[in-house]
C-alpha cells in the first residue's frame, strides 16, 4: 500500500470519519476491520449485531459521553454481514468500519458506491480485494487536507524499525564468528522480517498513543480557559505556549485542535491568539520556563 493511502486511513480513523471496506473474501475484509480498529487502541470497540442491535441501544451506549469527557469515545466495528442492516436502520456512522463483501466488477462497484454515497456523503473507501487495494476519499477533496503529522508518523516509523533491525543484525553478526556455519542458517538467524512487523506495531501504537495523549492535556487545558471565558476573563494562548505546557510537538496546533473536535466536540480555535499577540504571549510565557 502507498504510504499516501496509509496516512489517509491513519487521518480518517484519527479524525472518526467513516471507513467502507469492499472485498472478494468477507473473512479477509472483517480481519481488516478488526486490525484498522485495533490502531484507535485508545477508543471503545463496539461491534453491531453483538454489542447493540437497535439505534436505541446504541444511543444509550454512547449517552455517557455528552455528559463525561472522560468517558472512553466508541468506534463500532461492522462485520460484512450484517453491513446492508447497518446501512438500513442507522443515519449516523462517525467512527464507524463497515465491511461489505462484493465481487471485483466496476459496475457492481459503483451501484454500490452510489448506495453508500446516498446514506453516507463522506467516507473513505477502501477497495481490499485479492489481486488489489485501492483508497479513495469521498466527498471530500484530499488536496485540501493536511496529512503532515500522519506522513511524519508513518515516516518515524520507517525510520526507527531500520534502526532497531540494523542493531539486532549488528549485534548477532558480531557473534558469528566461525566461517564454518552454514550460510543459509546465518541468513536464517539475520532474517528479522516477522519481528519487524512487530515493531512497527508498537512504534505506531506508541505513536498514536503519544498523539493522543499530547490532545488530552491540551484538551483540559483548553476546556478550563474557554470556562474561563464564560466569566468574561477573555482567556487565551498561543500556540508555542500550549505545545511547551502540554510537551509534545509531532503535531501542529491545528491538527490537535482539529482532533480535539472530532473526539471530544469541542471547538476551541478561538482561544488562540494570532500573529504578533500570540509572539508576545509566547515570549513572556517563555520568560518564567
Amino acid at each position: 500500500m502507498k504510504k499516501s493511502s496509509s496516512s489517509m486511513i491513519l487521518y480518517c480513523l484519527l479524525n472518526r470519519l467513516p471507513i467502507i471496506i469492499l472485498g472478494d473474501e468477507s473473512s479477509n475484509v472483517d480481519d481488516f476491520l478488526i486490525e484498522l480498529s485495533e490502531l484507535m487502541h485508545f477508543r471503545k470497540d463496539l461491534v453491531f449485531y453483538t454489542d447493540f442491535i437497535s439505534l436505541e441501544e446504541y444511543q444509550q451506549l454512547l449517552q455517557n459521553e455528552d455528559i463525561d469527557y472522560n468517558t472512553q469515545r466508541t468506534q463500532v466495528r461492522c462485520p460484512c454481514s450484517v453491513s446492508n442492516k447497518s446501512l438500513m436502520q442507522f443515519n449516523h456512522f462517525d467512527s464507524w468500519i463497515i465491511g461489505l463483501e462484493t465481487i471485483n466488477e466496476k459496475n457492481h462497484i459503483k451501484t454500490l458506491n452510489n448506495f453508500v454515497r446516498s446514506k453516507i456523503p463522506v467516507f473513505l473507501e477502501i477497495k481490499f480485494f485479492s489481486d488489489s487495494i485501492s483508497v479513495d476519499l469521498v466527498g471530500l477533496n484530499e488536496k485540501e487536507i493536511d496529512l503532515a503529522f500522519e506522513q511524519n508518523v508513518l515516516q518515524k516509523i520507517s525510520q526507527d524499525t531500520e534502526k532497531s533491525v540494523i542493531k539486532m543484525k549488528r549485534v548477532l553478526s558480531e557473534r558469528i564468528k566461525s566461517e564454518n556455519i552454514d550460510k543459509d542458517l546465518i541468513a536464517n538467524l539475520l532474517d528479522f522480517e516477522v519481528e519487524k512487523q512487530e515493531l512497527k506495531k508498537n512504534i505506531l501504537k506508541s505513536e498514536i498513543q503519544n498523539f493522543f495523549s499530547g490532545s488530552k492535556r491540551a484538551f483540559f487545558i483548553l476546556s478550563r480557559m474557554h470556562l474561563m471565558n464564560g466569566f468574561e476573563m477573555n482567556a487565551r494562548i498561543g500556540s508555542k505556549t500550549l505545545l511547551e505546557t502540554i510537551d509534545y510537538y509531532d503535531a501542529s496546533i491545528e491538527r490537535i485542535i482539529t482532533f480535539i473536535y472530532k473526539e471530544w466536540g469541542e471547538d476551541f480555535s478561538e482561544i488562540f491568539e494570532n500573529g504578533k499577540k500570540a509572539n508576545a504571549l509566547d515570549r513572556m510565557q517563555s520568560l518564567w520556563g
